[in-house]
């Protein structure tokens, strides 16, 4: 990919699902075909070296520091694919679902020396008391809006936000939603054989309303995962599961409800 023209990511990007909270990991490369991502280690190792997770994240490929690309983005960075590439803006529907009851750890974040002691402690109080406000202490998981929209209002009422944006489906629905909730078990049991889950983690559903029928659902936002051996492993696993749970209960009532209205 040298000598391609590359080029920051703005608001308005195609990737503004993953680059909400911090725009400036993140650049599009190759012609908008791939994104470049600063991580950490963890998430870096992750998409190094997926194993059985490969088919439940998007496929990344590992950078080298010559690459003029992304040289000066420092180190731990990985080159994923473009969910959104080669789907018409007008065309698209894109979903990104945080995961969880809980979506901070005040340990993962001092783990992955993102915080310092103090201020992950602040970090987990506002993550709890905004997981409340949003309810994803109780239903599992919210929404998150792609655009420059109030994320707090969109998390609470998360179920409405979703049913408005699978209402622009208007062909092949019962389809895509079945699809949908195929690859999100998929997820669910590739967690499960790997002994592995994340905290705060996201699935990006994404749907091309030309062909529906082919949505792809991925697993994101990597960067505190917690393994078998970790004393705090089943906590979080519970904590994940409950909140994918949720999410694919919700769409078999979105199938069913498509299905009564046939």
């Amino acid at each position: 990919m040298m000598g391609i023209r590359s080029e920051a990511v703005g608001k308005q990007s195609l990737n503004v699902i993953l680059m909400a909270e911090h725009a400036e990991n993140f650049r599009r490369i190759d012609e908008g075909r791939k994104i470049a991502k600063r991580t950490n280690q963890k998430e870096y190792e992750i998409y190094a070296n997926p194993g059985g997770l490969r088919d439940i994240i998007p496929a990344a490929e590992r950078t080298n520091q010559d690459n003029q690309e992304v040289s000066d983005m420092g180190e731990n960075v990985i080159i994923m694919q473009e969910m959104f590439y080669g789907i018409q803006e007008q065309s698209r529907v894109a979903l990104d679902i945080k995961i969880g009851k809980s979506t901070a750890s005040r340990s993962q974040l001092l783990e992955s020396m993102e915080k310092s002691r103090l201020g992950a402690f602040f970090k987990k109080v506002k993550m709890k008391l905004y997981d409340r406000y949003t309810k994803s202490s109780t239903r599992g998981w919210r929404a998150i809006p792609i655009d420059d929209g109030n994320r707090a209002k969109t998390g609470r009422n998360s179920e409405t936000f979703l049913r408005e944006q699978l209402d622009r489906i208007n062909v092949s629905k019962s389809a895509a939603l079945r699809s949908i909730i195929t690859q999100l078990n998929m997820i669910k049991d590739r967690l499960e054989q790997n002994q592995k889950t994340f905290i705060a983690s996201s699935v990006l559903i994404v749907i091309d309303l030309q062909h529906p029928e082919n949505a792809r659902a991925k697993l994101i936002d990597l960067a505190h995962p917690v393994d078998a051996n970790n004393r705090s492993f089943q906590k979080y696993k519970e904590n994940f599961d409950e909140g994918i749970t949720a999410l694919i209960t919700f769409f078999g009532a979105c199938v069913a409800e498509q299905e009564q209205e046939v």
